[in-house]
């Protein structure tokens, strides 16, 4: 029975996410302390903390899963890019959030970082981490267009606080937002990807993002931030939306060019990550109901908006969306035997 496999590859991947996510934490921490004191600095408390915790989750989760559809462990310099990526992107992250550098200083850190005369500890990490990455990575080209796609989609997102963007404009903004951040990765690996396997980056990148966003309703809420899910309507369409979002990611998985018990063991791992957001729009469709429309969420208790990701249930409504949907995949593109 298809169940036991999937069971087991839940199980082991859970297991490797508690044991990688420990011994990659401490490595992180060993690593940022070595860095702060080359760069004669301590990064504030909150980046610290946030560049570990993001990179020994995204590991796992994320690198490893790739990695997996080779039957391949990623090398002790590909994790090295890996973390000054998180180094790059939580500094970034903080420029926008703090306002600390002006549209022009964004832009000067960002295409001329060999001249930038750096003024904090954060910039002169960020500026190491962009340097370091940019002198490792093969393809220079192809790179540097993702950089440029993923920066304008980064600064586009500024036009999320106290406005009224149209619903596409939100939709391109979060989906190259997520897509593109998540699409660099493959360019720190020394693998090659194929084109399936890029398509799977950028798709799982736009939602990881709309589930961010999901998450953050209540938070975005009150900093008056426009995003998908604050703007929603109606939880039974976006979650057919959202659905069809998956349905992509899981097309692109089919046409990986490995053997089939890689993929499924990818696709349990690709599914359990939009399993969360899929439980996040199941407490929307519990509040709208069978109402037309989702009432004011401004009239919404905090509890009522925020998802607790321990309670039974909800770990439960996300290994039932896992298996059902990897079973239904794999009697599609993989036969009943498979």
């Amino acid at each position: 029975m298809y169940f036991f496999e999937f069971a087991r590859n839940i199980i082991f991947k859970l297991v490797h996410i508690l044991f990688t996510r420990r011994k990659e934490a401490r490595w992180a921490q060993r690593y940022l302390n070595n860095l702060q004191e080359e760069l004669g600095g301590r990064l504030s408390e909150q980046a610290f903390r946030k560049i570990i915790v993001s990179y020994s989750i995204y590991l796992p989760m994320i690198i490893d899963s790739f990695s997996g559809l080779r039957a391949q462990k990623i090398s002790q310099k590909e994790k090295e890019r890996i973390l000054l990526y998180f180094i790059c992107s939580t500094t970034f992250d903080d420029f926008l959030d703090e306002q600390t550098l002006s549209s022009e200083n964004l832009s000067a850190i960002s295409w001329s970082p060999e001249t930038f005369q750096p003024a904090s500890v954060e910039e002169r990490a960020f500026l190491y981490g962009h340097l370091e990455l940019k002198k490792q990575v093969r393809y220079k080209k192809e790179y540097e267009v993702i950089v440029q796609k993923l920066f304008k989609a980064q600064i586009d997102s500024l036009q999320q606080a106290h406005s009224t963007l149209s619903a596409a404009e939100l939709e391109r903004i979060t989906l190259e937002k997520g897509g593109y951040a998540v699409l660099l990765c493959p360019f720190y690996l020394d693998q090659e990807s194929s084109e399936a396997e890029k398509n799977c980056w950028y798709l799982i990148g736009g939602i990881i993002q709309l589930t961010n966003d999901l998450f953050d309703i209540w938070k975005d809420l009150q900093a008056h931030i426009s995003t998908l899910p604050v703007t929603i309507k109606d939880a039974h369409a976006f979650h057919v939306y959202f659905l069809e979002r998956v349905h992509q990611l899981e097309i692109e998985i089919a046409r990986i060019p490995v053997p089939a018990p890689r993929k499924r063991r990818f696709l349990t791992s690709m599914l359990a990550i939009c399993s969360f957001g899929d439980m996040a729009i199941a407490q929307l469709k519990k509040i709208q109901q069978h109402q037309p429309f989702m009432p004011d969420l401004h009239m919404l208790q905090r509890k009522a908006l925020v998802v607790d990701m321990e309670r039974p249930g909800n770990i439960g409504h996300c290994l039932r969306f896992a298996y059902r949907r990897c079973l239904q995949w794999k009697r599609k593109y993989d036969g009943p035997r498979g």
